[in-house]
């Protein structure tokens, strides 16, 4: 499932990302990259007590001013302003609801009947993930960063005996929020392409049959009352 929601996602990347949003992502990350970087050394000159080695502070500098950089990054517009995929007409909840469980573990049989319920809007839907993907990447990078800059501190500061620093549940919820749209999106990709691929391979359902009798007519008894 991952396997081919990672295949999809490389192929549709470099064109939904491209090159000019590509350049927008690594200047922004750039530029608060170094903000971060300067107000680091700010802060560092303000409350230093000597218990961290400068060499180790430049290096936990860099790679936490990088892992900021790559969370400013995630809020960079890689999409035309407003792109979403627009409600579907015409499907009711019930067959929302069946769509909604092959996605699910251990799906069901795809039912020939939801055939086009599955493959419409299918392309909007997947380039919404891969972006949403491309951004839970940056976030899950950023974390990365960051907590490998704390882990460098805390190995200086722990052999002078200091206690741990900056390490909290704050950890935790970060990588969660990026695992969602990153590695929850491959998943989600994957299936979807399993999908059309099953929807594509069954045949088309056949029309609905119109109503008998001329548009505006009376259905039912054509009988009247005396009244009438």
């Amino acid at each position: 499932m991952f396997k081919i929601g990672w295949q999809v996602f490389r192929e549709r990347a470099p064109e939904l990302v491209g090159p000019q949003y590509r350049r927008r992502v690594v200047v922004v990350g750039a530029v608060v990259a170094v903000v971060a970087f300067v107000g680091l050394q700010g802060l560092a000159l303000l409350v230093d007590d000597g218990s961290v080695p400068l060499a180790v502070w430049l290096i936990a500098s860099v790679l936490f001013a990088a892992g900021i950089g790559c969370f400013g990054a995630c809020f960079v517009p890689i999409g035309p302003k407003g792109w979403g995929v627009p409600p579907i007409p015409g499907i009711g909840w019930r067959t929302q609801e069946a769509v909604a469980r092959y996605y699910r573990r251990n799906p069901p049989p795809l039912a020939p009947e939801h055939r086009d319920a599955v493959l419409d809007r299918v392309p909007e839907t997947r380039d919404l993930i891969v972006r949403a993907a491309f951004r839970g990447y940056l976030l899950l990078g950023g974390w990365a960063l960051a907590l490998l800059a704390t882990i460098t501190i805390n190995v200086a500061t722990v052999s002078a005996g200091e206690p741990l620093v900056g390490l909290s549940a704050f950890w935790l919820l970060v990588p969660i929020s990026g695992a969602a749209s990153g590695i929850g999106g491959l998943r989600t990709l994957g299936r979807q392409e399993q999908l059309r691929v099953e929807a594509e391979a069954l045949p088309p359902m056949p029309p609905p049959v119109p109503p008998r009798g001329r548009p505006g007519t009376r259905r039912g008894s054509k009988l009247a009352l005396p009244e009438e």
